[in-house]
């Protein structure tokens, strides 16, 4: 069995004189509001470091780091903690136990635990981007957010406990306190800008890993589109996807929303708009490829056709739309005020070829999610 990958976030708390040993590490993200951080991360030989500029709180520079992480296992310091110089080493044999989402360690001396979770168990819900304090967010996330996902689907879970000899301290104390996380409930019938712009503010469960990944990196590969906009990117965390495109655009209802994603946005962004995709604010044909995951379900009935028939107008080739399509046995998905079940095969069908229609590998939520990708015809 191959050592497991692990990607290593920083996310400083306090003024910090020296970088923790990063030696071994897969990948270093530093998530912070300056330079300085990269240059003393950097030092660490043969480990790949990205710097992101963001004065977000720690937490949410967190949520930032997982979202473009690629290890196996991803752990967020502070840069208070004191390791052992083969600390990584250690931790990737602590973590090849196949049977759980995550591992914490508890320091020789006390404080706040490291947490190394498995990436795709952000699966089950975000970091509650509001705390100061990453630490204090992984310990949250992984007693009271993890848990509380109740359509359990990923092959592993639940967490164990362990005490390393080459953790000595977080250099935190523990926690008292944690804000509310529930989600103002908008009052009345559906207005979509209104409900993403509540949705946008305070805990947003979906922005630090995307369950759709292989999905989306297959159509990626498969398509090479050079010109690419996104539908309803919110949060931004699928940018990451297209890096080989030569223009990528976001676009989303809510401000709050694409205040997260300026901070996660590729090389080759060309921006991020605040618009509705029932009337997109571009010109014919504009991009290789239309694409939305989760977006287009929150359509209105009275305003899918114009809704697709906007896409097929900007689009020059392909769409790819990655939606729920039904419920699971059981399920109540499609009563959700904000969801709607559309026939896209049928909308699209007398102006675009099905290329493929798929289920999406991780159903993380009780409700069948499905892959269409559509080439326009050419009359159109």
């Amino acid at each position: 069995m191959s050592r497991p990958s692990i990607s290593v976030l920083l996310t400083p708390h306090a003024a910090l004189h020296q970088a923790p040993p990063l030696a071994g590490a897969h990948e270093v993200i530093v998530v912070a509001a300056d330079d300085l951080w990269c240059m003393r991360a950097a030092s660490a030989k043969g480990v790949s470091v990205r710097n992101i500029r963001s004065d977000a709180p720690a937490a949410q520079r967190a949520n930032i780091g997982i979202s473009l992480a690629s290890g196996d296992w991803i752990v967020v310091l502070t840069g208070q903690e004191k390791l052992a110089p083969n600390w990584i080493g250690a931790l990737a044999e602590t973590v090849s136990d196949g049977a759980f989402c995550a591992h914490r360690i508890l320091s020789t001396q006390g404080g706040l635990p490291m947490v190394a979770v498995w990436r795709p168990a952000f699966a089950y819900g975000s970091l509650d981007g509001r705390l100061q304090n990453a630490a204090e967010a992984l310990d949250n996330w992984l007693t009271e957010i993890f848990p509380q996902h109740r359509h359990r689907v990923l092959p592993r879970e639940g967490f164990d406990d362990h005490r390393a000899a080459w953790f000595e301290t977080s250099g935190l104390a523990e926690y008292n306190s944690m804000p509310d996380r529930k989600a103002p409930t908008p009052k009345g019938a559906y207005q979509p800008q209104r409900f993403w712009e509540d949705g946008g503010r305070g805990w947003v469960k979906w922005e630090a890993y995307q369950p759709d990944e292989p999905e989306i990196t297959a159509i990626s590969g498969r398509v090479q589109a050079r010109h690419v906009v996104e539908l309803g990117c919110g949060g931004g965390r699928n940018g990451r996807y297209f890096t080989g495109a030569e223009r990528y655009a976001g676009l989303d209802i809510s401000m709050p929303l694409l205040d997260r994603a300026k901070d996660r946005q590729e090389d080759n962004s060309i921006g991020l708009i605040c618009g509705d995709a029932t009337a997109l604010p571009f010109a014919d044909a504009s991009f290789d490829l239309v694409f939305a995951v989760s977006t287009i379900q929150h359509v209105e009935p009275e305003k899918i056709e114009a809704c697709v028939a906007d896409i097929l107008r900007v689009s020059q080739r392909y769409i790819c739309l990655i939606e729920f399509t039904g419920e699971l046995e059981g399920g109540k998905w499609f009563t959700q005020s904000h969801m709607f079940r559309h026939d896209y095969a049928a909308l699209l069908a007398p102006h675009a070829k099905l290329l493929d229609r798929f289920p999406t590998a991780l159903q993380i939520q009780p409700a069948v999610k499905e892959v269409f990708l559509f080439e326009k015809r050419r009359s159109q």
